[in-house]
């Protein structure tokens, strides 16, 4: 093998290494960014892993769309934490489905309630960003 041949080859492998890796690694960056800003309750923050339209929905709100967009679901999640003033956030589990949506269950607590918030990431032009968030009140 031709040293040119050798050095395609390395850089080859190394660029796959570097795709493989940045893929989970995008996905892991948006659950990681929503779990501080539900931590501390900044919509803001949070509306920066969303697509532009998302799915929202706070039970306790009586709030349920199937199509909003950013910046009202930013609006909507800024009401719901004034109401709501963050205590902690963790996450509970985290999985993917078949077709490639990655999921996370997490425990948002204010006070002294407490929200199951289930969150759907979805890969759009390449950029894995936040399709669903719903909060249910936890009994």
């Amino acid at each position: 093998m031709s040293k040119v041949n050798k050095i395609f080859l390395w850089s080859l492998v190394v660029s796959l290494m570097i795709v493989a890796y940045a893929k989970p690694q995008a996905q892991d960056d948006v659950f990681n960014g929503a779990k501080v800003a539900l931590k501390s309750g900044n919509a803001r923050e949070l509306a920066k892993y969303f697509n532009s339209n998302i799915e929202l929905i706070i039970e306790s709100e009586h709030v349920e769309m199937d199509k909003v967009s950013q910046t009202q679901a930013e609006l909507i999640l800024r009401t719901f934490f004034q109401k709501n003033p963050a205590k902690d956030f963790a996450y509970v589990h985290q999985g993917a489905s078949p077709e490639g949506s990655k999921y996370s269950t997490g425990s948002y607590m204010s006070g002294s309630k407490s929200y199951l918030v289930y969150i759907v990431v979805k890969q759009f032009g390449g950029k894995y960003m936040i399709d669903r968030i719903d909060f249910r009140e936890k009994g």
